[in-house]
């Protein structure tokens, strides 16, 4: 399948943010206009390999590589509500910290929703999938960290913290180093 990568300031983030998106055609401006550039994506992904091995990442008022949105309760539900239709195998959110916004996303959404709520426990995530705010959750830096992830959150074992200086450097420093849990 496919990940559109619509999150984190890459180019589809950028006809999506306001900051960004300078432009006066029919791909800026509006938020109609704003969203036009992510559901015509996902749109021929779909078409191409199917709606069910495609899926669409997004990170509302997540300011990362200094996007800014001045309209995200406007600008997500109007994309999620533009991609609906499309029947997408999910819709992946990196949490930008607005709760009010995650909920409302997820009522909008009808099939199965990533969540990356990075930077939080492990017992928050598991509690955003039984309270039905995601049906999937990402633990990226947790599992880099710890490499029996599983089994630690089986029998309540403390985590290992990750070490963010390794995470994008070369060698086995912060791949292949830490600790597993002795039981």
């Amino acid at each position: 399948g496919v990940e559109i990568h619509a999150a984190n300031g890459y180019l589809v983030h950028q006809f999506l943010a306001d900051n960004t998106n300078q432009r006066t055609d029919r791909y800026g401006g509006s938020v109609d206009n704003r969203v036009r550039f992510a559901v015509e994506i996902a749109t021929a992904v779909a078409d191409e390999i199917g709606a069910g091995r495609t899926g669409i990442r997004i990170s509302p008022a997540n300011p990362f590589n200094d996007m800014a949105e001045s309209d995200t309760h406007e600008l997500y539900p109007a994309l999620v509500r533009a991609l609906a239709p499309l029947d997408l195998a999910y819709l992946h959110v990196a949490h930008g910290g607005d709760e009010e916004l995650l909920h409302t996303l997820r009522k909008l959404w009808p099939t199965t929703l990533i969540l990356n709520r990075a930077g939080t426990d492990i017992s928050t995530r598991i509690k955003d999938i039984e309270d039905g705010l995601a049906d999937v959750i990402t633990v990226g830096t947790m599992a880099l960290a710890n490499p029996d992830l599983v089994e630690r959150v089986r029998a309540g074992a403390p985590l290992n913290t990750p070490d963010p200086t390794t995470f994008y450097g070369g060698g086995a420093g912060g791949y292949t180093d830490y600790p597993t849990h002795s039981a």
